[in-house]
């Protein structure tokens, strides 16, 4: 029979055995930090052309020296999307000058160009007299009282492409628009519910649309979301841009496309979107350029009576 002191003892190894610490793991090392100058410089121009104007210019430049030189590349400014609306600023000066800034840097090279909120005469002058290759142009809340500046337009030799999106428009103004010679696409989506103005509005419709088939001629595509033209003037479009490919009419609520018009329309145009049709599928710069057209906002019609005021404006001239 073992002695008592024997089991003492193995009992007093046991326990140290349990106390005994596993020996600690080797520490693995953190993945060392990406730097970003190392990246091939194709990639590098990639990323830093994604980046907003207003954060090229006032953050990502001043990073080091590498990208500093990259911005100086007259290359990296011919597409610029400029949005007053995607900042907490709102004072439409820094973004005149911020625009300017963009412009000068593209050294005339600017290609395509997007402004919200803020655009004006004297801006888009400037912007004229300074880019004379740009093919593209979308202006949305254009500020003026007495419609777009025409004489800018005269100096836009090479557009192909324009959008105006809640901006006031005549008759003269397409006609000016009318000086760029390579001009395919309009897209003219106003804010369809001005009716305070009564007949004015329509009847200037109504020159909009016959300044289009006048002035014109060479449109492929056309857009006119929201937009209160009539039957008259949807008529002179179909007789004077003969090469339309595609029309959008969606949100035209003052057309009545019932009768030999509407065959018409489907006889003519290739890829026509009717009146009632839905707004799906739309990505957000879509449901924008609706609930603008449209008059919409948070709540919903801006003070009018929808249903009606269309039927009224029927009814004009």
């Amino acid at each position: 029979m073992p002695s008592k002191s024997k089991s003492k003892s193995k009992g007093q190894k046991s326990k140290k055995l349990r106390g005994v610490r596993k020996p600690k793991q080797p520490r693995q090392d953190k993945k060392a930090a990406r730097n970003w100058l190392e990246l091939p410089s194709d990639i590098m121009v990639n990323i830093l052309q994604r980046v907003g104007v207003n954060d090229r210019l006032h953050n990502v430049q001043k990073v080091c020296t590498a990208w500093r030189e990259i911005y100086k590349d007259p290359a990296m400014w011919r597409a610029v999307r400029i949005d007053r609306f995607s900042a907490k600023v709102r004072d439409d000066h820094k973004w005149s000058r911020m625009c300017k800034h963009a412009v000068d840097r593209s050294q005339g090279q600017l290609d395509d160009l997007t402004l919200i909120g803020f655009c004006h005469d004297e801006l888009l002058q400037y912007i004229a007299d300074r880019s004379s290759q740009l093919r593209r142009l979308e202006l949305v809340y254009y500020v003026s009282t007495d419609g777009i500046n025409a004489e800018a337009f005269k100096k836009f030799s090479s557009l192909e492409e324009l959008s105006l999106v809640r901006t006031m428009v005549e008759g003269v103004n397409i006609e000016a628009i009318g000086y760029c010679p390579l001009l395919k696409t309009l897209k003219l989506n106003e804010e369809a519910l001005r009716f305070w103005e009564g007949t004015y509005f329509a009847s200037t419709q109504k020159e909009i649309a016959l300044a289009i088939a006048e002035s014109l001629p060479q449109l492929t595509h056309l857009e006119l979301i929201g937009n209160c033209t009539q039957n008259i003037g949807l008529e002179a479009i179909l007789d004077g841009c003969c090469h339309l490919e595609s029309l959008d009419l969606r949100g035209c609520m003052c057309l009545d496309l019932a009768g030999d018009l509407g065959k018409r329309c489907s006889q003519q145009i290739k890829y026509l979107r009717l009146p009632h049709e839905s707004f799906e599928p739309y990505d957000d710069a879509d449901v924008n350029k609706m609930q603008v057209a449209l008059g919409l906002n948070s709540v919903g019609l801006v003070g009018v009576d929808f249903v009606d005021d269309f039927s009224n404006l029927r009814k004009l001239g």
